[in-house]
């Protein structure tokens, strides 16, 4: 086989391997970048919904339908142990929970925050001992 052929054939196969290579790594960025704003969207529906029915004053039945709609779809992008945290979040704000207590309450309200927190990536420098949140509320009008 002559030379010349033959370092054109490994040129024309590195560009078409070269080509590939960057088309699948454009496209998987692509994708995740997608999934991380979806995965964000839905978390931001999931901190609104439970912000509606932390504020007094808004329509209860309303705002906990968009807290169990958010809550119930919230599994088709978050990892289990977001899910297991919201899970244990919602046990101890259900109506039908006779025990509840505002420490336990904020202390899984923490453990949620942290989870989403560790998914979407902003957990590298959280510290669960020294984090503090809790849902801010309004008076009634």
């Amino acid at each position: 086989m002559d030379t010349n052929v033959l370092v054109a054939m490994i040129t024309v196969s590195g560009s078409i391997l070269a080509a590939s290579l960057t088309y699948y790594f454009t496209k998987r960025l692509q994708t995740k970048t997608e999934w991380q704003n979806e995965k964000m969207n839905h978390y931001k529906v999931l901190l609104s919904a439970m912000s509606d029915v932390a504020v007094d004053g808004k329509d209860k039945k309303e705002a906990n339908e968009r807290f169990s709609l958010a809550s119930n779809t919230i599994c088709l992008v978050a990892p289990q142990y977001v899910v297991t945290a919201l899970m244990k979040f919602h046990d101890e704000i259900k109506y039908s929970n006779p025990n509840k207590s505002v420490e336990r309450h904020d202390v899984l309200l923490k453990e949620l925050l942290l989870a989403i927190r560790k998914d979407i990536g902003l957990s590298k420098s959280d510290n669960k001992d020294t984090f503090v949140f809790h849902l801010i509320g309004s008076a009634p009008k």
